[in-house]
């Protein structure tokens, strides 16, 4: 051997120049019977490995990880969001929630969505429920000192049978105490599912109205020095299609709607000449005032009617020569109109209509009317049509926005009522049609035939408004303009709740985040075993698993004879403590067996082990 070159051979600290031919084949040997023996060793592990797979061939490695501990208890945290998520979009609805979808389609599907979402989100709580209560279970069987067989058959149950189940076990059984308690938290669970259609119902929805182009329009302007009388419309032309007039059409009428404790809000808005589609609405100038009427009956040819100032001596004599000298009804307002800046108060009675039961004819109803209140506003018209410029008509009126600045006046107001209505003078009110009041006293019947005295003065407040509205027309200094034209869109549409929708929502949601949060944390548990739990999951969960592993314990015996035993009588038999663990008889072989046995007789499962 070269001096250069480095013996392969060599044992550092000696001297291989000394060394025998004999004492390096020993050496040799020994280093070669080591890596023998480690593969040997290698080997006889797989082939114990081997063997045990062809005794078990499905067998399995337990290994839980992090990650897949998270797959399990995220559905758990995901239901959380969930519900969540349901009172947050109650809340958005009960404010009004825009959607760009159809009006249509929301009418349509809307409740249903609704009562789909708060069923899911219901089914998930429970399923979230079921998932923690199987990781609990399982780790009280897998612990040292067990828990009895019987909770499996809990998880097994239907969740709305699972009070009746626990009722059925026995008083000694060791588990009938916890999962009784537990199991009204599945009740509470399903009762919620009697909201969804509660909820649905509470489903309503408004169309989204935008500005769009203008499209001619006729102003009024009130002052008292451009007024003048046209001569039209008049009291006779006004009754005439007092017939077609909407009661929206002026405003908010207390013979229609629930208005103010003041009265009706009268609302006089621009006049279209134009031509606008079905639904469409304008946007112009326009005024508000309050009209407030109090009827009674008052004999007005007897003195004292003078002397309360409900009348003048002129407009008595009038009043008498007029249910003297005609049977049909008729209607005056008297002389006695007081204004003041602020308001304007005029007296009217009807004769000749028996309202007041007949005593006598000169005991009518008589009515004070009182407007006041009055304001310039931004006022919105909407309109009706089946496509034909003649058959537009004015459906509703609202007030858009009140101007800062008021521009009419009370004096305004009293011209344009005296050049329609005069004081004083006789109006009969002829029926449009045979047997029917005339149309200006719809408002005042419940059947169109018989004046109704509850609703009297809500139809007096609504005839001076229909009079107040042609005064206007007939009187005011109008002039053409441009209306802003509101139209209605077809993609989009605002959701809204009623209280009973969003107290079931909140209800529902509520309680779901409650029952989920306890899931959540009781699930948790599992990120903090050292035990794998998910065989023993399997075990509690699926009846196909649980059969299997109780096949092969000694308890199977305990059901000899139940084949036509009640349910209850078969799980009273198995309640026992056990444990499901490894069995003690294949700790040293390369797979382990998963038993449920008495607790002492199996130990706990190890990760990463194979086990069949």
């Amino acid at each position: 051997m070269d001096e250069g070159e480095q013996n392969p051979m060599h044992i550092p600290g000696t001297d291989t120049t000394n060394v025998s031919k004999e004492s390096m084949a020993v050496y040799q040997l020994g280093v070669g019977g080591n890596q023998d023996f480690r593969s040997s060793k290698n080997s006889m592990s797989s082939s114990a490995a081997s063997i045990g797979l062809s005794k078990f061939p499905h067998a399995q490695e337990v290994c839980e990880t992090f990650g897949s501990k998270t797959k399990k208890i995220g559905m758990v945290a995901f239901v959380l969001v969930l519900n969540t998520l349901l009172v947050v979009v109650g809340y958005l609805m009960t404010n009004g929630l825009l959607i760009y979808i159809s009006p249509s389609l929301i009418t349509f599907a809307g409740g249903v969505v609704i009562e789909l979402l708060l069923l899911l989100t219901n089914v998930l709580t429970i399923e979230a429920m079921d998932i923690s209560a199987s990781i609990v279970i399982a780790a009280l069987l897998t612990q040292k000192k067990g828990y009895s067989m019987a909770a499996c058959g809990f998880m097994q149950s239907s969740p709305i049978h699972r009070v009746q189940y626990t009722s059925q076990l026995s008083l000694n059984s060791p588990c009938r105490k916890l999962l009784q308690r537990v199991s009204y938290l599945w009740v509470l669970g399903e009762a919620l599912k009697l909201l969804s259609p509660l909820g649905a119902t509470g489903v309503v929805s408004s169309t989204v109205r935008t500005h769009a182009d203008a499209v001619n329009c006729i102003v009024f302007q009130p002052n008292l020095v451009w007024m003048r009388d046209r001569l039209y419309p008049t009291i006779k032309s006004t009754a005439g299609v007092a017939e077609y007039i909407f009661g929206n059409a002026l405003g908010c009428m207390r013979s229609e709607h629930e208005c103010t404790p003041d009265g009706s809000e009268f609302i006089f808005g621009p006049q279209l000449d134009g031509s606008v589609g079905s639904g469409d609405t304008i946007v112009g100038k326009g005024f508000s005032m309050m009209v407030a009427s109090e009827c009674e009956c008052v004999d007005l040819a007897d003195r004292s009617a003078v002397e309360r100032g409900i009348l003048s001596e002129a407009d008595q004599l009038n009043f008498k020569n007029a249910y003297s000298n005609t049977s049909a009804a008729f209607m005056m307002r008297f002389s006695t109109t007081t204004y003041t800046n602020e308001s304007m108060t005029t007296v009217m009675a009807i004769g000749n209509m028996h309202i007041c039961g007949g005593i006598r004819e000169s005991v009518v109803p008589t009515c004070t009317t009182v407007i006041h209140g009055l304001q310039d506003a931004m006022v919105q018209a909407s309109f009706l049509t089946d496509g034909t410029p003649a058959s537009i008509a004015l459906v509703d009126t609202v007030i858009e926005s009140y101007s800062p600045i008021t521009t009419i006046t009370i004096p305004a107001v009293k011209q344009s009522l005296d050049y329609i209505w005069p004081a004083s003078n006789v109006f009969p009110l002829v029926s449009n049609v045979a047997g029917m009041l005339n149309a200006m006293l719809y408002w005042t019947s419940s059947d169109l035939v018989a004046v109704d005295p509850t609703l009297l003065s809500a139809g007096i407040e609504t005839l001076h408004s229909m009079i107040l509205r042609a005064g206007f027309q007939r009187s005011f200094d109008s002039k053409g303009s441009s209306c802003t034209r509101i139209v209605s869109r077809t993609d989009q549409t605002v959701v809204y709740l009623t209280s009973w929708g969003s107290a079931c929502i909140y209800a529902a949601g509520t309680v779901q985040i409650f029952l989920s949060l306890i899931s959540l944390i009781v699930a948790s548990y599992w990120y903090f075993s050292d035990v794998p739990l998910g065989p023993a999951i399997r075990v509690i969960t699926q009846p196909t698993y649980f059969m299997s592993v109780f096949c092969e314990s000694p308890f199977s015996v305990m059901l000899v004879g139940t084949g036509n035993a009640q349910v209850h009588v078969l799980w009273q038999a198995v309640d026992v403590v056990v444990r499901i663990g490894e069995s003690l008889e294949t700790m040293d072989e390369p797979i382990g067996r998963i038993k449920m046995e008495r607790p002492k007789l199996v130990q706990a499962m190890t990760n990463g082990r194979m086990y069949a």
